[in-house]
């Protein structure tokens, strides 16, 4: 993404010049290690406990990586413009690879509740919130 940036012009500048596109860049980047992070922390997890113990790590990753591909292909597409979506550029494949990992293996929906479900329950109250101000 970061060549075509600098190819492309737009109203005489190149579009790297813009703020909205370094920051699409700079998101991108932010976006993909999280993404591995949660990767590395899944994997590790099922090392550790096998996939009952990381069920939770593996719907997080069934949620988070697709949604994160399509977030950066869709800007790549904005980058790119018209030739995004031609067949010079896989990007119009990665948008479309992305909606259907979000529904290869269970809709995104499904693994939500998943994640809710091993959702801990808090050990206090709103009341006995550690995270108010007491008041005398």
């Amino acid at each position: 993404m970061m060549a075509r940036t600098v190819e492309r012009k737009a109203f005489g500048r190149a579009i790297i010049e813009y703020d909205t596109i370094q920051r699409w860049i700079a998101e991108s980047r932010v976006e993909l290690e999280q993404a591995r992070l949660l990767t590395y922390r899944c994997a590790w997890r099922l090392d550790r406990a096998g996939h009952q113990g990381a069920w939770r790590d593996v719907s997080i990753i069934k949620v988070a990586v697709p949604a994160m591909l399509q977030r950066i292909a869709d800007r790549a597409i904005q980058v790119f413009g018209a030739m995004g979506g031609s067949d010079d550029s896989p990007i119009h494949q990665a948008l479309a690879w992305g909606r259907m990992l979000r529904i290869g293996d269970g809709p995104d929906e499904v693994h939500l509740r998943q994640i809710f479900r091993l959702e801990k329950a808090p050990s206090w109250t709103i009341a006995e919130s550690p995270y108010l101000a007491r008041r005398n």
